[in-house]
């Protein structure tokens, strides 16, 4: 199944035991003008506020003012140097797009993965644990509920461990590559200190962690769900995942943001800090900033108190969502539902994207809910709905002259 087209890209050195894979800038097409973008948005965002930062600069080297006034144009500066950062954040990533390159080495029984832009480095370092098989997957892609489309050229290399655990190794390259690269692995680390038996090489026809369709039909052992049936009637209630947890890091960033406004708008209002017209165009802007702090906590505490309350009811699937702000309801019956899955959401951590439980219906856009969650509670969850609803975890391509569903 494998070329040899990957030597040809992909520089390999052989090293006694070990073995290091110099990969190339990923080939990502089209792609490459989402990375143009995210410069250009980058250098744009952060321009404005870094030019500010070095007229603070100079003014503080060569202004004799002191007292309040300068502190205040100093912290205005740390304030303004947020943005530079945030505005650093889509450069880095444009410029990782455009000419950011992977190198593997495997040394010493370990995996490390670094990833390499110029002269900076990030090295992952892969648990030191006995290795069962090598996945290479492609990723794919899909277009409202319609079925994925496979990304062969944007594949990844995984590695799954004696304890069950699966750790991504390579992203961003051509299957074909990635499959010669684990096909010369598969002796090295199967011949290691560990084990004398080579891991098995699958290639998944599927994203890395989508798997859909597996069944988990007891509840896992630390669920806090509580389930509640009878009548003909299953009802799945999922408790609030807690501040930390279920806003995704939202909630200490708010309130970080809170506490340097707290403190910005303090300074600005010291005695002899800022004249009276100047406090007056300043405090537009200390009204904007702190609307932003503020909405940023009430929507963290919001995702972090939200339950979520699943109900089959005969041939009806009722989901009710209670939060900070309020609740919602959504209703489907059975013949609007073309599927039920765990399946992969937009939210990435780690470059593994997270599980969600999916509502797939047959006309209309998916609903995703309880991204993060621990996975095979997701697909306990979905099995559930399932069993209870008789729908696939799968949506089905129509044939010709038949319904979309059967």
């Amino acid at each position: 199944m494998t070329t040899d087209d990957w030597s040809r890209s992909v520089r390999c050195e052989h090293t006694g035991g070990d073995v290091r894979y110099e990969f190339p800038a990923r080939q990502l097409g089209w792609g490459r003008l989402l990375g143009l973008f995210l410069v250009g948005f980058g250098l744009l965002f952060a321009w404005h506020p870094a030019h500010d930062i070095w007229q603070t600069i100079l003014k503080c080297l060569h202004s004799a003012r002191g007292g309040a006034e300068i502190y205040a144009e100093i912290f205005f500066g740390l304030f303004e140097l947020l943005f530079v950062m945030a505005g650093c954040v889509p450069l880095a990533i444009g410029l990782w797009i455009l000419f950011g390159r992977c190198r593997l080495e495997w040394k010493d029984g370990q995996f490390r993965a670094t990833e390499i832009l110029g002269p900076l480095r990030w090295t992952r370092r892969l648990p030191r644990q006995p290795i069962r098989k090598l996945e290479v997957a492609a990723a794919t892609s899909t277009s409202g509920n319609s079925a994925p489309r496979q990304l062969d050229g944007f594949s990844g290399l995984a590695a799954e461990f004696e304890d069950g655990s699966r750790k991504l190794v390579v992203l961003g390259y051509p299957k074909d590559w990635l499959l010669g690269v684990a096909d010369d692995l598969k002796n090295l680390v199967g011949s290691g200190a560990f084990s004398g038996i080579a891991p098995q090489i699958e290639v998944v026809q599927k994203a890395l962690n989508d798997e859909t369709d597996i069944d988990v039909p007891e509840q896992p052992a630390g669920s806090r769900v509580r389930v509640e049936e009878g009548a003909g009637v299953v009802q799945l209630t999922v408790p609030a995942a807690g501040l930390r947890r279920g806003s995704f890091g939202l909630f200490p960033f708010a309130v970080l943001w809170c506490v340097f406004m707290t403190v910005f708008t303090t300074l600005m209002f010291l005695p002899g800090s800022k004249t009276e017209g100047s406090l007056r165009a300043v405090i537009p802007f200390l009204v904007g900033f702190w609307t932003v702090g503020l909405g940023l906590l009430v929507a963290a505490i919001n995702l972090g108190r939200r339950t979520v309350t699943l109900t089959v009811e005969g041939d009806q699937l009722r989901l009710e969502t209670k939060g900070l702000l309020g609740g919602k309801l959504r209703e489907w019956n059975r013949g609007e539902i073309a599927a039920i899955r765990a399946d992969s959401s937009n939210v990435a951590v780690n470059h593994r994207r997270l599980l969600e439980l999916q509502i797939i219906p047959v006309t209309g856009r998916k609903v995703g809910l309880l991204a993060g969650r621990d996975d095979s509670e997701l697909r306990w969850l979905a099995t559930r709905l399932r069993q209870a609803l008789k729908v696939p975890a799968q949506t089905r391509e129509p044939e010709a002259n038949s319904p979309s569903l059967e």
